[in-house]
């Protein structure tokens, strides 16, 4: 539906907008915008200043005013506004982590056609995010530890824009501030070996670095109490912490005991659940407990001589054990048989998608066992697409962005130890879909997100059994438009029969007819609007009509047309509950055959105020009408 073009006619007595060769003239239906109920308010005759309130947002509003003295009224002062598109309500920050946040809000009460949202962080980084109109909330990710965001949002309705609404939040700091140990260094996502401090009972005041290692000789661990008591060494080669800093790291907290052995090439380790050392008072007593590893205490089982098979059960995952099997008799022994094994990783577990979006979904997952070295994570939506994310041993959530709607996905994820691999867990999720799955008409298209005007497939009564292609307005005033009828350049030929008329003709993306059959289905689902525009050598008008729909077949698809605006002129109202007529299918109530002798086709009375398929850039056609003494140009006016 673009604008069809006028021109006042002043040889007519009304005043009017004839068609000339370039003119171009449309009808459309929509349910978008709304329209209000007039309101009429009587004031004194010194007002020159009315305020209205309770308008609504993002409305179209015509307001006239004329003067009264008894009986006698001056003529109409008419102006026109726009009421702003409100903005997003409750804008907040939620679940606000160390890299992410969810962002909530409420839609404004304006039919609108998207969001921008744009987050800044307090050292100047900004990124900005279109988002479409029904969505309502946005996962953040990727973001810096202990840092204030400040977000801002505003809606959107076509070129317009609503008032800006912010909030700020700031994403949490480091797990822990003061790590007291390397295995809360680790959990703040320091992956690298190397030097760190750490902090006694995560106190400030008392930090100390920790590590012990032999590797070369070159340092003489043959010392006296003071030297093991104080530590000694060179952290970054070979050293040994000091008794009196490990009595005091293990008495604040629970620790665990790992030795780690390497010996050309070969390698093992042992590891204790428990691990403490005493005070000074004790001798710096040690206490461990709860092993594991590679370097197992040796389990002893005595079988019977006809045994070729022996299950073992209990293991610790990803960890290599040693086998050895001979045979005795009385108090011989033969040779030894050695084996060895690794057990497998163990996989993730209760893998999960919560808080799923329309484009966004929050991964969770339990950890393994094992000592692992990360993740790899793989998802896959149902048309084939791949993405894969490593990530880190400490990890058991992921926020997953930029989703497609409506889509199914599927989540693998493995864990890594080194070169091992655990078995793949799975999960599947749906992301939320549009909000008209199929849309019947093209405000639902509009609120769907799709702004540029083009050809669509509606759904009749919303049906996917239905469908039918129509050419959508997303521009004129405030988009959602099905366009019923083009004329722009005189091209098609539109003095057709009811057959034609009743189908539809010519090219959507030029000039055509939608159809009387698809008018009525549509216009019967729902509640429409109807709007003409005109538009002749750079001047326009419009009508638009709060209420429309076409009757069915039987009443030879009456046409119902109500609650006038615009600029135009009220010209249709004159056809209100008229059936169509064509040349060959004579349904108005003039003498003559009004179709036949305006060589066009509409919902004629007797015969008609406006004749949009009519012969187009004619504005001599002789006067037919037996009851008005207007002269009506083929081309039709309002």
């Amino acid at each position: 539906m673009s604008r069809s073009e006028q021109k006042q006619d002043t040889n007519s007595a009304l005043n009017g907008f004839r068609q000339h060769n370039d003119i171009r003239n449309e009808m459309a239906a929509s349910t978008a915008p709304g329209r209000v109920p007039p309101m009429m308010e009587r004031v004194s005759g010194n007002t020159v200043e009315f305020g209205m309130s309770a308008l609504r947002p993002a409305t179209r509003y015509t307001v006239r005013v004329y003067a009264v003295s008894g009986s006698l009224q001056s003529a109409v002062s008419t102006t026109e506004f726009t009421t702003a598109v409100d903005a997003p309500r409750d804008l907040s920050a939620s679940n606000v982590q160390t890299e992410s946040a969810v962002l909530t809000w409420k839609a404004p009460r304006a039919s609108i056609t998207g969001y921008i949202l744009i987050f800044t962080s307090a050292d100047g980084k900004v990124k900005e995010v279109v988002l479409g109109p029904s969505t309502t909330s946005y996962n953040l990710a990727q973001l810096s530890a202990s840092t204030q965001y400040t977000v801002r949002l505003q809606a959107l309705a076509g070129p317009e824009r609503s008032k800006i609404v912010r909030t700020q939040f700031t994403t949490t700091g480091l797990l822990y501030r003061h790590p007291r140990d390397c295995s809360q260094a680790l959990l703040n996502g320091e992956t690298s070996s190397g030097l760190y401090t750490i902090y006694l009972k995560g106190e400030e005041s008392q930090p100390v670095q920790v590590i012990v290692r032999r590797q070369n000789g070159k340092l003489q661990f043959y010392r006296n109490w003071k030297n093991y008591t104080a530590g000694f060494g060179d952290m970054n080669d070979e050293f040994w912490l000091g008794l009196d800093s490990l009595h005091k790291i293990t008495s604040s907290g629970q620790y665990e005991l790992r030795v780690d052995l390497r010996d050309r090439g070969e390698s093992a380790y042992a590891q204790y659940d428990k691990f403490t050392i005493s005070d000074p008072r004790s001798r710096y007593k040690i206490n461990v407990g709860g092993y594991s590893g590679t370097a197992v205490p040796p389990m002893m089982e005595r079988v019977s001589g006809n045994t070729v098979e022996f299950g073992m059960s209990a293991l610790r995952p990803a960890t290599r054990y040693t086998v050895r099997v001979y045979a005795v008799s009385g108090s011989l022994q033969s040779a030894v048989s050695t084996t060895e094994f690794t057990t497998a990783v163990d996989a993730p577990r209760d893998l999960s998608a919560s808080n799923v979006q329309t484009e966004s979904a929050v991964l969770t997952w339990k950890a393994p066992r094992a000592s692992i070295t990360g993740y790899i994570l793989i998802f896959t939506s149902a048309d084939g697409k791949v993405k894969e994310v490593v990530l880190g041993p400490s990890t058991t959530s992921y926020n997953l962005a930029q989703l497609s709607a409506s889509t199914q996905y599927t989540v693998r994820l493995q864990a890594l130890a080194g070169p091992e691999r655990s078995k793949i867990v799975r999960t599947q999720f749906t992301t939320t879909g549009l909000l008209y799955r199929h849309p019947r008409d093209c405000s639902q298209a509009l609120l769907n997100g799709e702004t540029s005007s083009g050809l669509y497939t509606i759904y009749l009564k919303g049906e996917e059994s239905q469908p039918v292609q129509v050419y959508c307005d997303m521009a004129t005033d405030g988009g959602g438009w099905i366009v019923i009828v083009r004329r722009q350049n005189g091209k098609l030929q539109f003095y057709r029969n009811w057959k034609n008329y009743t189908a539809g003709f010519g090219d959507m993306n030029d000039e055509f007819w939608l159809g009387l059959d698809s008018l009525h289905k549509i216009t019967s689902s729902g509640q429409y609007e109807l709007r003409v525009d005109l538009r002749d050598r750079g001047e326009s008008a419009y009508a638009q009509y709060d209420k429309f729909t076409i009757s069915d077949p039987r009443s030879r698809y009456k046409i119902n047309v109500g609650g006038y605006s615009g600029t135009a002129g009220d010209s249709m109202s004159y056809h209100q509950g008229r059936p169509f007529s064509t040349y060959d299918k004579d349904n108005d109530i003039a003498v003559t055959n009004c179709a036949l002798s305006y060589k066009g086709a509409f919902w004629y009375k007797n015969c008609h105020r406006v004749n949009l398929m009519g012969r187009y850039g004619d504005d001599n056609h002789s006067q037919v009408s037996t009851t008005q003494p207007e002269k009506h140009a083929a081309g039709g006016f309002l």
